[in-house]
């Protein structure tokens, strides 16, 4: 008689681990990794909600980041820079210092948004993942929790969680009521 069934599930297991981690070393080099472009000075005002005019002149001034300057003088700012831009923006005070920091102030209750739909193939997970890009670009602070066991959006921003994922990394390890448990402060 072969192996217990537990003992050959583990193995299967393993060995399809093992060619997901091959096949995943030759499509995705650990070299490469999901960035996000910078922006122009004319994009970045508009996340911000300043005029482009008007982010030249602190970048002349010295106020702020300093941007990255591209080919014919283009000034191209990080996603760090805007939302650095953002808090210095705010600092200064004044009617739209809230425009500018867009996350909750004291006293506001956290937002819950969940997208879901009983029929698959639907585009849930696509609108997850553009709806938390899109508030993060904002300027909000953003959690996107993916509980797809396809682990889709989690692939769409660079993790593939049975390679990537070990033991309690995932939401699991925060909730689950036994020795193991992982404090959610972690």
């Amino acid at each position: 008689m072969g192996e217990p069934a537990d003992r050959q599930i583990a193995a299967d297991a393993e060995l399809l681990s093992a060619q997901l981690s091959a096949l995943r070393g030759r499509l995705f080099p650990p070299s490469a990794e999901k960035t996000l472009r910078p922006f122009t000075s004319g994009e970045a005002a508009r996340l911000i909600g300043v005029s482009d005019g008007y982010l030249r002149q602190l970048s002349i001034s010295g106020e702020g980041p300093s941007p990255e300057v591209g080919a014919g003088g283009r000034r191209l700012y990080t996603l760090a820079d805007v939302n650095a831009l953002r808090r210095h923006l705010a600092a200064q005070g004044g009617a739209k210092a809230r425009q500018y920091l867009r996350g909750r102030q004291p006293g506001e209750h956290l937002q819950v948004i969940a997208i879901t739909n009983f029929k698959g193939g639907s585009g849930k997970t696509t609108t997850s993942a553009h709806l938390a890009q899109y508030l993060a670009l904002q300027g909000y602070r953003t959690l996107a929790i993916d509980l797809d066991p396809q682990a889709s959006m989690s692939a769409l921003f660079g993790y593939q969680p049975e390679l990537d994922l070990t033991g309690n990394d995932t939401l699991y390890g925060a909730i689950r009521y036994d020795d193991e448990r992982v404090a959610l402060a972690d």
